[in-house]
């Protein structure tokens, strides 16, 4: 039999959560995979979350992080599809991850990077940031969406009858990859002018402000000393 090794564990953990899914995910599962007993599994992760751990970072690893372009735009939406491909690939695997909390060297250079490319593109920092976890939440939702619609059956062709525009909807069929492009390069778009507006009627704002404050303006307001006297 060949050693029992992290990867072989991660292998067979990886393919169990693809067959079985979170639910058939154990122990036991992945043990009876590898023609050993669950106790053998301990030796290398310390519990189940352990597992999820070293699935994750298996998935992570089939698919090297897209190369950088230069272009933050073009590189975001290839993160962004990096993204959808390992998710729908193996859907379980995020949701392990999210039931188990699990957090994995090989996740943060995901988000180190999608920060990064936000930073370019010229939004204060504040702004860079926020808008790299509104659109990182949105882009997850989206997936999270889709994998949903993959395991939904349609409603029946009588419920529909009264809806021309739902039937109509639900005998189209979806174009996901085009849906996902679209809904990034939109929403890139979206929070770039919009964030830039909101700094440009900050900057408008603190510069009446200033304005306002002033010498000329000071130097044309009567001292309180003064009117009292009046």
């Amino acid at each position: 039999m060949a050693e029992l090794t992290t990867k072989r564990i991660a292998l067979a953990a990886l393919a169990v959560a693809d067959a079985r899914g979170p639910k058939g995910f154990t122990m036991r599962a992945v043990a009876e995979r590898l023609d050993v007993t669950p106790m053998a599994l301990y030796h290398h992760v310390d519990d189940k979350a352990g597992l999820v751990a070293l699935v994750v970072d298996e998935v992570i690893g089939e698919r090297p992080l897209p190369a950088p372009t230069g272009a933050w735009r073009d590189d975001l939406l290839e993160l962004a599809r990096w993204t959808r491909a390992i998710t729908l690939a193996h859907p379980a695997v995020g949701r392990l991850r999210n039931a188990f909390q699990v957090w994995t060297r090989s996740i943060f250079p995901v988000t180190e990077r999608w920060l990064s490319l936000w930073q370019q593109s010229g939004l204060e920092l504040g702004a860079a940031m926020l808008a790299a976890s509104a659109s990182s939440t949105a882009i997850i939702g989206f997936v999270e969406q889709e994998l949903v619609l993959a395991e939904t059956t349609a409603p029946d062709d009588a419920v529909l009858s009264p809806f021309p525009n739902a039937r109509y909807a639900f005998a189209t069929a979806r174009d996901g990859g085009r849906e996902f492009e679209l809904v990034v390069r939109s929403l890139v778009d979206g929070l770039v002018s919009s964030l830039r507006a909101e700094e440009q009627h900050a900057a408008a704002a603190a510069s009446r402000r200033s304005a306002s404050s002033g010498p000329r303006a000071r130097a044309g307001r009567t001292p309180a000393s003064v009117r009292s006297r009046r």
